[in-house]
């Protein structure tokens, strides 16, 4: 039976080598490295290949985000809310970026409809603070770097949560201690 859960990781392996080989998924790996100068490379390549990737979009975005050229990422990001306005890391990152050009209306109102997607429940407690920090008004550059930090890694961590329980998902799917059982079939005491 050791077969099938082999066999098993094999297509998990086929399939994130499959994901990793497209120039998205490359500068998305890039971009979770801690890479963003060599993931924006990947990604404005695929953007050329298929200008409606909306992941790579997105990925353009953060990867702008984080390397501090704020004004591009929220060209880039706009855009994308624009075009898809269920996407959450498009919000998220666009709202980063005004956050950090002292944009805080527009900062509030990407926050609030992030809000009201549905993101994990913890995500959106820090949300939550972050609007009434803004709403306080008189933030420091200081506290805008903090906040900016808070939500990014709260995000990646929202993200790599939903991602280990879809994998747990898939692994108790693949292993299912039924299937090397044999089946007994009881009779009836009165057949």
């Amino acid at each position: 039976m050791w077969w099938r859960s082999a066999s098993g990781a094999l297509l998990a392996i086929v399939a994130l080598a499959g994901c990793a080989t497209s120039a998205t998924g490359a500068g998305s790996a890039l971009l979770r490295e801690g890479h963003p100068a060599e993931a924006i490379e990947h990604f404005e390549k695929a953007l050329a290949e298929n200008p409606h990737d909306l992941d790579a979009k997105v990925g353009l975005g953060a990867a702008r985000y984080r390397l501090g050229t704020y004004d591009d990422a929220i060209a880039v990001l706009t855009d994308a809310a624009t075009v898809a306005p269920q996407y959450p890391a498009a919000r998220l990152y666009l709202a980063l970026a005004q956050l950090r050009q002292r944009q805080d209306t527009d900062a509030a109102n990407q926050l609030e409809a992030l809000r009201a997607l549905p993101i994990e429940p913890r995500f959106i407690a820090e949300v939550d603070q972050t609007l009434v920090l803004l709403r306080a008004g008189g933030i420091t550059d200081a506290i805008r770097t903090y906040v900016a930090a808070s939500l990014d890694y709260a995000f990646d961590w929202s993200r790599e949560l939903a991602e280990t329980r879809r994998a747990l998902q898939n692994a108790e799917l693949m292993w299912d201690p039924f299937w090397g059982r044999p089946i007994y079939v009881i009779r009836c005491r009165n057949c």
